[in-house]
This record gives structure tokens, sequence and C-alpha cells, in this order.
């Protein structure tokens, strides 16, 4: 019986070691994700689908692959989350944005935009490469490793699908500037709040998640402020919120931020609802908006356009956050949030306004566009 029972430890005891030499090697994982047979060949059809259409492509055959993305969500839906499947494509999307990134060259006078996940972006010039929202580890094992290559994180807000420690982490050893809300502020249930009586943001986090390093900071709001050679304003905001918890809601420290990129100009408002004020964009030239497109109160969508009614592109993002569960594919649920829930809002790839001069463009998992 001792024999037996040591036999069936030592064999345990393998099991595991070799799940762990799996779970440690990017290469036994990605062979065995691409040449095992156990994806299923429809997400590689799907994904060549996606790379057969590029971003500024003809919108009818855009919405045709949102359309096919919402139906693979849909029909991954396992319990109140999501089956492998959609974990799949996602995975081949991010790999190949992974792995183009660092070898992409940038012309001077251009920059070239990758939709990451959720509301991250990466921007890349020819002297500089930034980030916002740069988030996602639980469904994407290896998105620490797009820290490597940026110089800039900006994180709006303390969610834990735009704020995500590994990531900050990684960011903060590569030697990346990290900026995050600066309010005074207490975490409070499992949020993080604006407080008058509270710690400054920065220290708060340095002190609950052992941080050291004085890369980790955070901006006088309204004051444009130059961090390693790109100009960057911080506008406080206010974020969306659930109108059916109103007794629980905690209203957290947020930033949009102006960012001067080389002359190019990017507003990410991450998940504002409104900005201060004083933020005046309706008066500043903005290529790119990037913005939560929701359906919690579509009047948000429309209070944010005000606000920057010249941008020349807008990316409405937070499509299919797999961390928010399945209920983000179903209509009837206060968190819908599929492409669907994006288009009903937009025709003829331009935002639904009187002028309709805003070029809309909803991105799909490590799309890249030179703009």
């Amino acid at each position: 019986m001792k024999k037996i029972t040591s036999i069936i430890g030592c064999l345990l005891l393998f099991t595991f070691a070799i799940g762990l030499i799996i779970a440690e090697s990017r290469a036994i994982r990605n062979f065995i994700f691409y040449k095992s047979g156990f994806t299923p060949k429809e997400i590689f059809s799907l994904n060549d689908n996606i790379n057969s259409v590029a971003p500024e492509g003809a919108f009818e055959k855009r919405v045709e692959l949102f359309k096919q993305i919402d139906d693979l969500a849909k029909r991954s839906v396992k319990g109140s989350g999501f089956s492998s499947n959609i974990y799949s494509l996602v995975k081949i999307r991010l790999d190949r944005a992974l792995a183009e990134i660092p070898k992409t060259q940038v012309a001077k006078g251009k920059v070239k935009v990758w939709y990451i996940y959720n509301m991250g972006i990466i921007a890349k010039t020819s002297e500089v490469t930034v980030a916002f929202d740069l988030a996602g580890t639980y469904v994407y094992a290896d998105m620490p490793d797009f820290a490597k290559y940026i110089d800039i994180l900006m994180i709006t807000h303390f969610d834990g699908d735009h704020f995500d420690l590994p990531v900050v982490r990684e960011a903060l050893k590569d030697g990346a500037t990290v900026i995050i809300p600066g309010d005074t502020m207490s975490f409070r249930g499992q949020e993080f709040g604006r407080d008058p009586n509270g710690v400054d943001a920065v220290s708060l986090i340095k002190k609950r998640n052992s941080i050291s390093s004085d890369h980790l900071i955070s901006l006088s709001p309204h004051e444009p402020t130059i961090v390693k050679g790109v100009e960057i304003t911080a506008y406080p905001a206010i974020h969306i919120h659930d109108p059916e918890e109103e007794g629980s809601f905690v209203n957290p420290p947020l930033n949009c931020y102006y960012v001067d990129l080389s002359g190019f100009k990017i507003v990410h408002a991450g998940d504002a609802e409104s900005v201060n004020d004083r933020a005046d964009l309706a008066n500043k030239t903005v290529d790119l908006f990037t913005f939560h497109s929701t359906t919690i109160d579509p009047r948000t969508n429309e209070s944010l356009m005000k606000l920057v009614p010249n941008a020349k592109t807008i990316f409405p993002l937070h499509v299919l956050e797999l961390g928010h569960g399945s209920v983000i594919v179903d209509k009837s649920q206060l968190w819908y949030m599929n492409y669907q829930s994006i288009l009903d809002n937009y025709a003829n790839g331009y935002y639904k306004s009187p002028s309709g001069k805003a070029r809309f463009m909803p991105m799909i998992w490590g799309e890249g566009i030179l703009l």
C-alpha cells in the first residue's frame, strides 16, 4: 500500500512539475496552442478574416467582422462567463501585436496606434511610445510584456480593467514613467474613492503594492507637463456609474488625458462620464479621441462628443470586456457592451451627429493603424 501511495505521489509531483514548466514557458504554451489542434479551426479562420480587412477598410466589411466576433462571444458563453474560444481569439490577436510593436519603425511626423484590450491602446512615434490603460492579464497572460516596449504608461483610474498591477510593475522595472490620478483618496470596500481626508494617490498605491519606484507619479491637474518629451495634461473627470446601484457608488479618482505626441493630439477619456469644465477641449485640436462607448446612459456618449466636438477620429472602446461576464452580450442587461451596442450609435463610418465629421473606427484586439 505504501509503495502504491509513493508511486501516486511521484506521479502527482511529476504532473505538477510538467504543469509548471508549461505555464512558465511561452514557447511550449504557444506550441500547444498553435500546433496541437486543440484550438478550433474556426478561431484561426476568423482571425484570417480580421487580417483581411484593415481598420480603415470599407465600413460594411468591418461591420460584418464585428458581427462575426459578437457571434463568437455569444456562442462562447458558459454560465456567467465564457469558454476558452473567445479567449483564444484574444490570444491570437495580441500575440500578433506583441510581436509587431517592437519591430515597427514609424516615420517622423507619423504615429501608429494599436488597440490592445478594453480601453488599452499603445501609440508609437519615431521618438517615443506611450500607452493608456494597458490592462488585462486575466484574459492574456503575456499582457505585462507590452510594458517592455513603452516609455510612458497613463492610467485613467484604478479599476482592475484599467489598472493592472503586473503591467505597472513591468513598466516601472523597464524604466517607463507611470502616471496615475493625483487625488487624495481612501480605499473603501473594494474600491478607491476620492476623499479630502485621505492619502494622496501615489503614496497610497505605493504603500498598498510595495512599490518604491520614483517613476510612479501624478500630474498637477490642468497644467501641461512635459514627460520624456511628451506634453501631457491631466483633467479630473467623473466616472460612469451604475444608476441601479446609487447607494454603493464611490466617486473614484479618474483622469482624462490630453496628450501632444510629436504634434499628434490624443484625448483618452477612460471611463469618464464628464470632464472638469476647465478642460476646454472644444477649442483644442484632437486627432484621436478614445472613450468608453456606453449603453448604461447613452447621454454620456453625446456629452463627451460635445466636450470634444472637433475630433478627427474616434475609437469607441470598452467593448467585449470579458471580465465583466456574459452580461456583456445580453442586450437586456445594463452592462451590454458588444460591437452591436457600439454600432447602434453610429452610421456609415461616422458618429451619428448633425455634423457627422468624426471618422468612427471601432477597433479589434491587436489591430494597428498608421495615422
